[in-house]
């Protein structure tokens, strides 16, 4: 008997969990989507964006080895401001690590966090948090974003989405025997399986089990090392 695991055909991504749908396109927003599967999850899923900085934070998340889920426009939270008032704010994701902890995170830009004094606001947020909503937060600005960093986890979002045993396993073996730095290039020609083989050194970096400079583009010539997930 075929399972729905074990059959070919394509399955459709899952919808959003988020608990706020912006319209595709305003004078604020530019609403698009991120496929993801956390490990948490073992389906693929549309996690929104309403701009560029939020899909690059989203990104940025995914791309975590200790992220455990992350959950877009999770539900507002009410807070007291300075002057008193009752006021609610939503948050842009909720990251939850492997370890438990969770941290609401809040994407702007950096001339509106200034403009806005959103600092202040985001302290008050962060002293009225419900129980067990979140640990902390955490207010991220394109100062925070590395653009090099960025485009290597939109690389990892699109490998992951290529799932290869076969080359991970390789790649694992040439690992475990690994003591030194090397060269992608070096472990890439020893495994034989080419570019399968740059796709599963790329999510072994991200798994811990490679270390390399994710600030530099990551590319056959990037030199690697045993990471301390190395199993």
């Amino acid at each position: 008997m075929t399972t729905y695991e074990d059959d070919d055909f394509y399955r459709p991504p899952f919808p959003t969990v988020a608990g706020l749908m912006y319209p595709a396109r305003s004078k604020l927003t530019v609403r698009g989507f991120t496929l993801a599967m956390t490990p948490a999850e073992n389906y693929w899923r549309q996690i929104i964006s309403a701009s560029q900085g939020e899909r690059e934070t989203c990104l940025l998340a995914l791309a975590m080895p200790s992220l455990w889920n992350l959950f877009d426009q999770p539900k507002p939270v009410s807070f007291v401001d300075e002057n008193g008032r009752q006021r609610t704010h939503r948050f842009d994701y909720l990251a939850e690590f492997k370890n438990g902890h969770k941290v609401a995170i809040a994407v702007k830009p950096a001339e509106r966090v200034e403009r806005l004094n959103f600092k202040k606001t985001l302290k008050a947020i962060k002293r009225d948090l419900p129980f067990g909503f979140a640990d902390t937060v955490a207010l991220v600005t394109e100062r925070e974003r590395n653009k090099v960093e960025v485009r290597n986890a939109e690389l990892l979002n699109f490998f992951r989405r290529c799932p290869d045993q076969d080359a991970d396993s390789v790649i694992g073996e040439l690992i475990d025997a690994l003591f030194d730095e090397v060269p992608i290039n070096e472990l890439v020609q020893k495994s034989g399986q080419g570019a399968r083989a740059f796709r599963a050194v790329f999510r072994a970096i991200y798994a811990g089990q490679l270390c390399a400079n994710k600030r530099e583009h990551i590319s056959l010539n990037s030199l690697v090392a045993p990471g301390k997930g190395r199993v």
